[in-house]
């Protein structure tokens, strides 16, 4: 009893102490915002020469709370749209460019592990998690935390596929979410342009995203698949809303094959001997994530959040798989 309260008191002063750096992070992000509106002199707008606050003053508020997209303006910003194929030639460099990295980022992995922090290496769970991560400085100075992972799920790649593009699905699995959805797709191939959006938690904005993604089966005799997504720059397919923080995914992705793809490999053979027999009923994921969600989180802080989220959501995927 005395060691499960002392437990509690280090985890609720940890959960204070992460909330406390992400609302110091909040507010410096705000204040540079604030810092790139030119000043000018203000004068309050005025109806009847009465001025804003007057007005106020007589106005019996009742809300508390106002949603930061209105029903009404979703529907504007948002709308699925089939397009003409030739639409999405402007998008055809940028899928080459981002399967190609993910591939590479992917492959090179293993050659790069030293300078990655392990945060999970379960192998007792049927799904065989194993989480790394590690903190990368971009070009404009931000630095995001970035996760590799690798697991196992009970189905072929095609079902896998079609549970992480099903964006009710995946609304299930992640309470945070408040919008995901497909904006624009192509009607040939696996290419969509999406709308994520997390709702504010605590003193944290809501996060949104707006970006182009690729499938594509990258080898038809092995059966391997490979998933890729950035964000792309265009306020005209979903303006920013006020209230919300734009963030940025500079690369995500898997890459998903039959887990007997690789059972040759003396790491793969030995993680997995467990199932070796029943290698048939398992796909291999290995999962790459580098987004900047516009708060800088320090690493040592960023660990235990990772990993508990992230153990959490591969659990939940693989019993959705069974």
């Amino acid at each position: 009893m005395g060691n499960n309260f002392c437990l509690g008191k280090r985890s609720f002063k940890k959960k204070n102490e992460i909330e406390h750096q992400m609302f110091i992070q909040e507010i410096d992000y705000q204040l540079d915002k604030l810092k790139e509106i030119p000043y000018k002199q203000y004068k309050h707008p005025e109806y009847e020469n009465k001025t804003i606050i007057d007005l106020l003053q007589v106005i019996d508020i009742k809300s508390t709370r106002q949603s930061i997209i209105e029903p009404e303006q979703e529907k504007e910003v948002i709308k699925v749209d089939e397009i003409k194929p030739d639409e999405f030639n402007q998008y055809q460099e940028l899928g080459k460019e981002i399967i190609t990295q993910i591939q590479q980022k992917i492959q090179e992995f293993p050659l790069n592990e030293k300078n990655w922090s392990l945060l999970l290496d379960d192998t007792k769970s049927p799904h065989f998690l194993k989480l790394f991560i590690r903190q990368v400085q971009l070009p404009d100075g931000n630095k995001i935390n970035v996760t590799f992972s690798q697991f196992i799920v009970p189905c072929k790649s095609e079902r896998f596929i079609q549970f992480m593009g099903d964006f009710k699905d995946q609304i299930k699995l992640d309470n945070r979410i408040d919008q995901f959805k497909c904006i624009k797709k192509h009607p040939e191939k696996l290419e969509q342009l999406i709308y994520l959006s997390y709702k504010s938690v605590s003193i944290v904005s809501a996060r949104d995203f707006v970006y182009f993604k690729k499938t594509e089966q990258i080898n038809k005799d092995n059966d391997i698949w490979c998933d890729a997504s950035r964000s792309i720059i265009d306020n005209s397919i979903c303006p920013i809303q006020n209230k919300i923080v734009r963030g940025n995914i500079e690369l995500s992705g898997y890459i998903i094959q039959p887990l007997k793809n690789v059972m040759k490999q003396e790491y793969f053979s030995q993680r997995f001997s467990t199932i070796v027999f029943k290698v048939d009923s398992y796909s291999l994921v290995q999962l790459w994530s580098e987004c900047d969600f516009k708060l800088s989180v320090p690493l040592y802080l960023a660990k235990g959040q990772v990993k508990q989220e992230m153990a959490n959501y591969i659990n939940l995927v693989y019993r959705s798989l069974l």
